[in-house]
This record gives C-alpha cells, sequence and structure tokens, in this order.
C-alpha cells in the first residue's frame, strides 16, 4: 500500500480518492488533481515548453541540424576532396609547388572554367587553365546516386532525376561530345532557387574528364598522362566508408517483442510482408446486403497472396484493390467492405507489399530466374532484404551479398536494389523466428489474423510474459522504459513531452502520492502517426471548401452574404442534400427555403441516442422533421418504428429508403439499420470515452508499468479519454470561457481547464450528463419563462457534474492559474547566425564590427565575431540569459543609489563556461562586446541573478516572462504570462537597490 504523503481524510472527513487528469501536448501539459470523495481540486496548473519544431514550417529541428550537418559534412569532404584534388596538380606538375587554392581561382582576363571545358576538347590548354578545369569539375562532381530507387515526382529528388533524365535526352538529341559543350549552349549553367534543371551525373562528369584527358594527350599536353587521369578519377570518386556507420546504426535495432535474445527483422522481407499481408486481409469484414458478416475465405485470401506475392516476369497484375476484389467476389450493390468508403474501392489497395515489389522492379528484367528462385526459398529472400535494410551504400550491400549462396551475376543484378528508399528501410518487432511461426500458423485455414496466429503457436504467453519493471512512486525517465521494455520510440516531439509529463506526474506524487486513478487525453500530434495526420488534414481541407459551397449556396436562397450564414446552417444543408432533400424517418420531403430560415422546422437527431453510446460523429447524425424527433426521442429507428406507436414509420419502408440512398456511407447506414443496440451500448461507450489510439496505449503502459498505485481493487488504474468526451463536457459545463461559447485557446490556462475535465470524465458520467441535458432540451422547456427555463437548466448542471459546485470550483481555482515554463539551460542551438558577412574593419571607439552583405551598405555590429581568414564575420547566436550583480556603489546625479550591473551570456559561450575560462564583462549599451569592461572583482564575490529566456520575473510590483536584452541599446523585452502581450517593465537602468527583482521558479514542478 502506498503511504499517503498528506492527510488521508479530505474537507468533508472522507478518505481520500486521488484522480489525475493529464492534457499532455507537443508544447503543454495541463494537469489536475481531484479529491472526488471530498469535493476538492487539489492542483491545477500547466507546464509550458518549447516543441522541437520549427514555429514556421513545424519541421523537426532534429531534422533541420541533421540538414545543417550534412551541409557542413560535405562542404568539409569537398574541402578535403580539393586538397587532395591540388596535392595532385603539383605531384604532376600543374601547378607550382608554392600555390594554393587561390592561384586556380579567376582574375580578371581569364576565361570561366566552363568556357575552358569547351577549348579544351579543341586546343592544348596552359598548366593553369587545365588545372582550373579539373580544379571545376571535381568540385562540383555532379549526383551521385545511393541507392534511392525511384522517387516522388514531387519531392526534390525526383525532380533532380526527371532533370538528369531531360537533360540525358536532350545532350544526345543535340549531338553534344560532352556535358560541358552543352552548359555551355545553354543560357545559365547553374541551379538557383530551387531549380534542377542544370542538373547532370556524376559519371557524366567522369566522361567528360576522361574525353578531356584524351584531347589533351592528342595535342601533346606534358600535363595529361594516363597516371595523372587515374589518381584524378579516384580523387574525384573518393566516398566516406560507410561500413563503420552501418554497424552502429544496426547496433540501434532493439529486440524482439517475444524473443529478447533476437533482434527484430526488417519490415522489408518476404517473411515480414507476409505476415502482415494476412493479417491484413484476415482483417476484412464484408458487410452482406441483409446485415450479415463474413470474411474471406482461406482459398479466397490465398489467391491475394498469389497476386500480390507473384514472380511471374509477365504477370499482368501484381496489385489487389478492393474494387477488383468487389468482382471477383461477385459481391451485390448492397455489399460493402467494412471501414473502406466507397469512393475509395478503385483506388485502395488490400495490402502494399513494398519490400517485394522493389525486389521484383529490381530482377523482373535482369534475372527472372533468381526471382523465382528467392519467391520459393524464403530463408533466402529474407537475407537479401535483411542485406538491403542494413547497407546505406553500394560496397557495404555488394559485402552484405558476398556472404549469401549467390553468383557473381545474382550479386550484380541485386545491387541494383534501392536499398536507401523508404520501403527498404526500418525494422518490425518481431525477429525473423517469431515471424516464422507466426507464418507457418496464417497458412492454416481457420486462423484469420495476427491474434489467433499469435495464439495458435504460443507467442501471446510470451508476449505477456514481457519484462516487468518494479513499480515505485516515481516514473523512470521515458526512454529508460522504452529500452528496458523493448520498445522504439525516437521522435524528439514524443519524447520531449513525455518527459514534461513524468515531471508534472513525480511532482505530484511527491507531494500528494500516487493517484487513485490517472486520466489522460493525448493531443492529436502525439498520439497519431504521421500519415494519419496528413489524411486528417487533407480530409480538413476537403471540408472547408465544401462548406465554402454550401455557405455560398445558403447565401443566394437566403438572399444575405456568405458570412452572414451560421455553422447549423451549413450543417443541415449539408444534411439535406446527403439525405436527398427528405426526412429519412418518414421520407417526407424537407423545404430548403425553411429549413434555412426557421430553425424549429427541422432537427438534427443522433440515430443512435448519445446518452447510450456517446457516439457525437457525423455518421451518427440526420436531419429530421421536429415532429419525427419528438416522437422517437431516446430510441433507435427500429425501436421506435417497431413500438406500436400509431406514428411511427415503417421499418420496411424505411429500410429501403436507407439502402437505396447512394450518398450515405456504409457507417452510417449500419446506424440507420442497427437492430440490437441493447447489447452493444458498453462497446459504444468503451470507444467514445476511451481513446484506442497506439499512442495513448502506449502512455497508459508507462504509466501503469511504473506507478505503484494504491492497493484498492481496481484492475485498471490508468483511463486514455477521447477528446470528444471531454470536449462534451466542457461545452455542457460553460468552461469554455471563449468569447463565443468556444474554447479560448489564447489563454493557455485552457489546458488546465482541459485536464479537471479529463479527470472528472468518465463512462458514467458521460451518460448521466447526457439523460439530464435531454431534461433540458426545447422541446421540453419551450412552455417555461425564461426565468423557469434558466433555473432548469442550472439545476440539470448541477446534477451532471462529479459535485454540484465543480464548475464554479473549477473557474475559481482558474483564476489563479500561473502556467509555468520550462526553460531551458543547457545552452544548446545554434551558436551563430548563419548568414555569413562581409568584414570592414573595427569603428574608432566603440569596437563594433564592421559588417556587411553583397550589394549591402556596411554597418557597425556589436555582437559580432571576426572569422579565421579576416574578410569574414558572423553574428553570435541566441541569448543564454541574462546575468546581472548587484552594484551598491552606482551613482546617479551624483547620489548613491546602488544598481545592476548586466553580462548578456550566449550560446556561444558556453564552452568558457564550462572550463571557467570566461570573463564576465558589464553590458555597454552601443559598445562592441570587445570594449566592455570585466565585472570588478568585489562583485564577483556575490552569486548572480540568472535570468534565461522564457524566465518568469518579477521587477517591483510587475511579473512577467523575459524575451531578452538588447545589447545596442540596453533595454529588456518582457511579454505577460498569459496573454504573451509585450508589457511595459521597469527598465534595468532605473532600478535601484529597492526594487524588488526575482525569478520565481517556487512551485510544484521543478526546473
Amino acid at each position: 500500500m502506498v503511504e499517503v504523503k498528506t492527510e488521508a481524510v479530505g474537507r468533508l472527513g472522507r478518505p481520500r480518492y486521488l484522480v489525475l487528469g493529464m492534457d499532455p501536448g507537443i508544447a503543454s501539459c495541463g494537469f489536475a488533481l481531484l479529491d472526488v470523495n471530498n469535493h476538492e481540486i487539489l492542483e491545477m496548473g500547466v507546464r509550458l515548453f518549447d516543441a522541437p519544431l520549427h514555429p514556421k514550417t513545424k519541421q523537426s529541428l532534429a531534422a533541420i541540424r541533421r540538414g545543417f550537418r550534412s551541409t557542413r559534412r560535405n562542404i568539409d569532404r569537398t574541402q578535403d576532396r580539393l586538397k587532395h584534388c591540388l596535392k595532385c596538380f603539383k605531384k604532376y606538375g600543374v601547378v607550382p609547388d608554392d600555390a594554393d587554392k587561390e592561384y586556380l581561382h579567376m582574375v580578371k582576363g581569364d576565361k570561366q572554367p566552363l568556357e575552358l571545358r569547351v577549348d579544351g576538347l579543341n586546343r592544348m590548354l596552359t598548366n593553369r587553365e587545365w588545372g582550373m578545369v579539373l580544379y571545376s569539375l571535381c568540385k562540383r562532381r555532379g549526383y551521385i546516386p545511393h541507392g534511392e530507387g525511384a522517387q516522388d515526382k514531387s519531392s526534390d529528388d525526383g525532380k533532380v532525376l526527371a532533370a538528369i533524365s531531360a537533360n540525358e535526352k536532350e545532350i544526345a538529341a543535340g549531338e553534344f561530345k560532352t556535358v560541358g559543350e552543352w552548359l555551355a549552349s545553354r543560357p545559365a549553367s547553374r541551379n538557383h532557387g530551387g531549380n534542377y534543371e542544370m542538373c547532370v551525373r556524376h559519371e557524366q562528369l567522369i566522361e567528360e574528364t576522361r574525353i578531356l584527358f584524351e584531347a589533351q594527350r592528342s595535342f601533346g599536353s606534358k600535363v595529361a598522362s594516363e597516371d595523372f587521369e587515374r589518381e584524378y578519377i579516384d580523387i574525384c570518386n573518393w566516398e566516406r566508408p560507410r561500413d563503420d556507420f552501418d554497424k552502429r546504426t544496426y547496433g540501434l535495432v532493439g529486440s524482439c517483442v517475444y524473443f529478447p535474445q533476437e533482434k527484430r527483422a526488417a519490415r522489408c522481407t518476404l517473411t515480414s510482408e507476409l505476415v502482415s499481408a494476412y493479417g491484413a486481409l484476415g482483417n476484412i469484414t464484408i458487410v452482406l446486403g441483409d446485415g450479415g458478416t463474413r470474411r474471406l475465405t482461406a482459398a479466397e485470401r490465398k489467391k491475394c497472396i498469389s497476386v500480390l506475392f507473384t514472380a511471374d516476369p509477365n504477370a499482368k497484375t501484381r496489385v489487389v484493390k478492393f474494387g477488383a476484389l468487389r468482382r471477383k467476389l461477385d459481391l451485390g450493390s448492397r455489399d460493402y467492405f467494412k471501414g473502406v468508403p466507397a469512393d475509395d474501392e478503385k483506388t485502395r489497395e488490400v495490402f502494399e507489399p513494398g519490400g517485394w515489389r522493389a525486389l521484383y522492379s529490381t530482377l523482373r528484367e535482369s534475372n527472372p530466374q533468381l526471382l523465382a528462385r528467392l519467391r520459393d526459398d524464403i530463408d533466402l529472400a529474407d537475407a537479401v532484404m535483411e542485406a538491403a535494410a542494413y547497407a546505406s551504400s553500394a560496397s557495404s550491400l555488394d559485402n552484405c551479398l558476398s556472404q549469401l549462396p549467390l553468383d557473381d551475376d545474382e550479386k550484380q543484378a541485386l545491387c541494383a536494389l534501392p536499398y536507401s528508399s523508404k520501403v527498404l528501410n526500418g525494422y518490425g518487432s518481431r525477429s525473423k523466428k517469431a515471424l516464422d511461426m507466426l507464418l507457418a500458423c496464417f497458412e492454416e485455414p481457420e486462423v484469420l489474423n495476427l491474434t489467433d496466429a499469435e495464439a495458435a503457436c504460443g507467442l501471446d504467453a510470451m508476449r505477456l510474459g514481457g519484462p516487468r519493471l518494479e513499480r515505485s512512486e516515481k516514473l523512470i525517465p521515458y526512454e529508460a522504459w522504452v529500452s528496458a521494455t523493448g520498445r522504439t520510440n525516437n521522435n524528439p516531439v514524443v519524447i520531449r513531452a513525455m518527459s514534461q509529463m513524468r515531471k508534472v506526474v513525480n511532482a505530484i506524487c511527491g507531494k500528494w502520492g500516487v493517484p487513485n486513478e490517472i486520466h489522460i487525453e493525448l493531443d492529436r500530434e502525439l498520439r497519431l502517426p504521421k500519415r494519419a495526420k496528413e489524411e486528417i488534414a487533407k480530409a480538413n481541407r476537403k471540408n472547408e471548401k465544401e462548406r465554402e459551397r454550401i455557405a455560398i449556396q445558403a447565401a443566394d436562397i437566403l438572399s444575405c452574404s456568405p458570412d452572414e450564414v451560421s455553422g447549423r446552417q451549413i450543417e443541415k444543408y449539408r444534411l439535406w442534400e446527403e439525405q436527398e432533400n427528405s426526412d429519412l424517418y418518414t421520407g417526407e420531403r424537407i423545404h430548403v427555403q425553411r429549413l434555412l430560415s426557421d430553425d424549429t422546422y427541422t432537427q438534427i437527431d443522433h440515430i443512435l441516442p448519445f446518452s447510450r453510446t456517446g457516439e457525437n460523429s457525423r455518421n451518427n447524425k440526420v436531419l429530421v422533421l421536429s415532429e419525427s424527433n419528438q416522437q422517437k426521442r431516446e430510441q433507435t429507428p427500429y425501436e421506435w418504428m417497431n413500438s406500436g406507436h400509431p406514428g411511427a414509420p415503417s421499418w420496411d419502408e424505411f429500410k429501403l429508403r436507407v439502402q437505396a440512398n447512394q450518398h450515405l456511407k456504409h457507417r452510417k447506414k449500419e446506424f440507420l439499420l442497427e437492430q440490437d443496440l441493447e447489447s452493444k451500448e458498453v462497446e459504444f461507450l468503451q470507444r467514445n470515452v476511451t481513446d484506442t489510439a497506439y499512442m495513448s496505449r502506449e502512455v497508459c503502459a508507462y504509466l501503469s508499468d511504473c506507478l505503484l498505485f494504491p492497493d484498492d481493487g481496481m484492475k485498471v488504474h490508468v483511463v486514455p479519454t477521447t477528446g470528444r468526451a471531454t470536449a462534451w463536457l466542457r461545452r455542457r459545463w460553460g468552461l469554455n470561457f471563449g468569447a463565443t461559447g468556444e474554447k479560448d485557446r489564447s489563454d493557455d490556462r485552457h489546458h488546465a481547464t482541459d485536464a479537471c475535465v479529463i479527470a472528472a470524465c468518465s463512462r458514467s458520467l458521460v451518460i448521466k450528463t447526457a439523460k439530464v441535458m435531454k431534461g433540458t432540451h426545447w422541446s421540453v422547456t419551450r412552455h417555461m419563462t425564461p426565468e423557469e427555463r434558466r433555473d432548469a437548466r442550472m439545476e440539470a448542471l448541477r446534477e451532471s457534474m462529479p459535485w454540484e459546485s465543480f464548475a464554479d470550483d473549477v473557474r475559481d481555482r482558474r483564476d489563479s492559474v500561473v502556467p509555468t515554463r520550462y526553460v531551458p539551460r543547457k545552452g544548446n542551438g545554434e551558436l551563430f547566425e548563419q548568414t555569413i558577412y562581409s568584414y570592414a574593419g573595427v569603428q574608432d571607439g566603440k569596437g563594433r564590427e564592421i559588417v556587411g552583405k553583397v550589394g549591402r551598405e556596411a554597418s557597425p555590429k556589436s555582437n559580432a565575431v571576426v572569422l579565421g581568414d579576416g574578410k569574414s564575420a558572423l553574428l553570435v547566436g541566441d541569448t543564454l540569459c541574462l546575468r546581472l550583480w548587484y552594484d551598491p556603489e552606482i551613482k546617479r546625479k551624483g547620489k548613491i543609489v546602488g544598481g545592476w550591473r548586466a553580462d548578456p551570456t550566449y550560446k556561444v559561450d558556453v564552452p568558457a563556461l564550462k572550463d571557467e575560462t570566461y570573463i564576465p564583462k558589464i553590458a555597454k549599451p552601443g559598445y562592441g562586446r570587445s570594449v566592455w569592461l570585466p565585472v570588478p572583482d568585489r562583485l564577483l564575490e556575490q552569486r548572480p541573478i540568472e535570468i534565461y529566456r522564457g524566465d518568469l520575473v518579477k521587477v517591483g510590483d510587475k511579473v512577467g516572462i523575459f524575451v531578452k536584452y538588447n545589447i545596442a541599446n540596453g533595454s529588456w523585452v518582457f511579454v505577460d504570462s498569459l496573454t504573451r502581450e509585450r508589457i511595459d517593465m521597469p527598465s534595468l537602468a532605473s532600478l535601484t537597490g529597492e526594487t524588488v527583482l526575482k525569478v520565481l521558479r517556487n512551485g510544484l514542478i521543478p526546473s
């Protein structure tokens, strides 16, 4: 039993029952701790932090840093290659022994290297001209493929490959001897601004090099020997070995979820894809026109597998789409595939074996015999694809294939695999050993899906018997849990969010003990994979266009502006179109003019009552005449139409109307024709109140595995809630705080409010709230006076809440919430701005460096650093912190008043801070850092106040978040902690010893 940190009894004298609500997102974590037995909100707050994403592009900062690192490495390797090139030139007498790279740079009167490349075909070049040509070709050596394979034409790689293909055709058609001749004939020879029209392959430039060497030898050049040619081409072809990189990368691959001693298999292996294909086919459900369902038979699944994984080089099709499957199975017009919209059947595939397709495309023409051999020998095929997944270079792939029973022709054919493409990269969660066991089970007719296969071969027990962690009152780091449980998650967004959530949970457990329950709702950015988010964004864009269309049409009917058409009118109009202008229940025509102008004429009804299912999606909504909705009440269409009520429509006629409507989605038809809701209510509520997304389950597992919950008899202590349920409750309880009744997202405190609602959210509460709200529907209250209607609603609200004053308690507590922010203090990030400036000298008197961009007038900068070449400069990057020393001897107007000395420290200063060589200096506004005076020794005896960007600071009677310090004028900038708007703060120069200056870091959650 967990020891209770505070008193075990609350304000009502009852034993405490603690429920922690968590609302973690990519840049925030709202939290609230409720004592539901004693009707108390014990904790409520928000933890803010910067998501590791670019604020404008939303691209991962890790990806951006990787891009910068890659660029720096390419620059370094290019320079290293040019150094070897220059050394080679000296060896063969192309340049003098004392020449440096400047010797080969153009000066006034020189021809462009491109012109010299053309001249070199027709005359002997001078040694310097020959060196300029070869130096230029070595510097920009063309596109070198690294096993990328076919690329999306809209991507950068796709555009490059398309341009290269077009250029090769143009060069061949124009009968140019070399790429240089072709480039010289073009109006431009370089790519600019994302234009890839001038791209050529590395092999083309090497071929031009050979032609130039041959031409120069024919003209009698003494510096174009064959030995020189071989050595020079070796330098141009040189690439960094990747063997060590591949070993390190493979070392990061996790262990099998069943066999910890086994490495995970690559996702592209034939066994892995066969297992996935069998699972996908086994999960296909066909809903028949009579309401029944069926799965694919074993023979039907086997037929699909034979098409998807064919080795026939003359196969007419290697794709199985749902539309083709419908025809093959001879399904009726009323039959459909569950979860597959009718519009998607023509394009959506039942499964896409990317690895096998890559292997088939590679060997289909070059070696079809090997393709057939690999299809029959699955173990060999797996080994080949493992090699492709492992390798990151052609030489590495060749080394891996050399260890397999393949002849030289077979290896050569396989080396054409697109080993760097996405389809051949990445690892699953199961080992080869586990996949073989699963595949053997899948080939049994009675095994349909992965769960069946796991049970058949006993792997389910091995998964459940995985590593157990010792639970405690503290969460271990998320990455440690991921490693200990054999999972993999390298997403920096998720890792940072979980790290901050861990701090919140540990702080609360440290103060109150481990709660009885934790309710958690993950932000969509965290819980959904990238593909799902892209599909949602695509659907949202389509929905927005549809709404704009409807608004224009409705405005034309109402003779008003589209901006005046309400969201409710748009929703009704959309349903009216979908239902072919009629009430689905009765078949009676709905007149569009009255629909838009009379709000009491029609109502939007939940097909399956919300109070029984919690289902609030568009698929559960229909437009009906008000009279129909009042008669149906809390029943399904089937229950109402078979109740014997005199006004109920005919079930058979209704069923025909639904089945004949081609605009209704399959899911909505299922809801409309549901005949046994009573047996499915628990399933509906479980789905709509509990989030089953993968990442939500993972986070719940993280909390459940690590925390030692009270021994109160509960089986499940961590519950993932859905945004639908909490949004509905928040609106019903009046906790949105926005001007129009919507959530006010501009106020960070809405995360804390959400956490309170999440903590209160449960299946029973959603049902209870729905039932009491039904009693305040306008059909019930329309005969009441305004005062009676308001009293009825307030009474309903009180009855629906966890306790009577819950909403008022949330409002009161919200007023005192001050969001806290995680402030990084490690100094990670850019040391310098990316722009390189030309350096023009030092301005007299103020020590500021005169720098400028090309084509612009130079200007003085206080924070510039001159590079080693003495010709260029960089500006110092982000501020790390502002360090302040109190100096009691500062005078103003001849009077000693005391004040503060400022030392703005930058991330570029971190190395000096770590090795204690940094010298603190007093900032002098308007002067360069090089002339700032050191902080006096008498002040260094005291500990300075350190203010980091994002710190909450109190200056006098004002509180704000520190943003930056401007060394040009000595000003500092603060913003309001809630609104993020800039606030007026007393200037640093005006502060005296009597002014309060304090960094507010004391709170529930440590920094």
